[in-house]
Formats: C-alpha cells, sequence, structure tokens
C-alpha cells in the first residue's frame, strides 16, 4: 500500500474558517488548503449563505486582498468589518463572539469555501 502520510494533520487541526465583527479568519489547515497564495480573491453567494475564496492569480477585475505575507501566529485575517455587518443582518447570526465553521475545498473551481446554513445550527464560538 501507498501512503502519503501529512503527519502535522492532526495536530494541526481541520481547516477552520472564523468571522469575527472585525472580519474573515483562516486558520494554518485552511491556508494550505488554498496553496498559500500570495493573494486572494473572496466571493459571496447571498442565495445559499456561501463565501469562497481563490487565489487570485490570473483573475482580472476583481479586488485582490493579501494573503499569504500576512501569516500571523498560523492565522490570515481578512478586514472587512462593513461585510460582516450585512452578513450578521441578512443571517441573522452574530458574530461576537467570533464563529467558526469547517471549511471545504471544491478541487475542481478550486475555492475554498463555507456555508453559513450548514453550520448554523451545531457551529459554536471560536477560541481565536
Amino acid at each position: 500500500m501507498n501512503f502519503n502520510f501529512d503527519w502535522n494533520y492532526v495536530s494541526a487541526g481541520a481547516p477552520y474558517v472564523t468571522i469575527s465583527e472585525l472580519g474573515i479568519g483562516f486558520n494554518t489547515p485552511a491556508i494550505a488548503l488554498l496553496k498559500n497564495p500570495e493573494e486572494v480573491i473572496v466571493g459571496f453567494d447571498e442565495e445559499k449563505l456561501a463565501i469562497g475564496v481563490k487565489d487570485a492569480q490570473g483573475m482580472e477585475d476583481v479586488k485582490p486582498y493579501k494573503f499569504y505575507s500576512r501569516l500571523n501566529h498560523g492565522w490570515i485575517r481578512i478586514g472587512c468589518k462593513d461585510f460582516v455587518k450585512y452578513l450578521s443582518k441578512i443571517s441573522g447570526i452574530q458574530f461576537s463572539p467570533a464563529k467558526k465553521y469547517i471549511a471545504q475545498l471544491d478541487e475542481e473551481k478550486k475555492v475554498l469555501y463555507i456555508t453559513l446554513k450548514d453550520g448554523k445550527e451545531d457551529n459554536e464560538d471560536a477560541d481565536t
């Protein structure tokens, strides 16, 4: 049998995206799923209450956000207070204290995403 074990996977934990009043945070496993891009773009599907993030490389006419260079203690935060206020209003979810969601990767589209509807009932408050 041929395995490709990641020996840091269990200690690093699940790939989390955390939403707080200040913005959106990504832990090390979530960052690694995106393959550590220097810049990302952030999208929102209002109907599905989903936030998607992908590498900004090759994307034109979309505002990129600095990403990997902002790594601090294993986390990256994108500041977007106004968006979080809007998100709170339309979803009915308060992001104080911060909420964390397990991120998933759409392999085909190379998009890391969370869906607020899926995590609303069993979401727990974030540690960071």
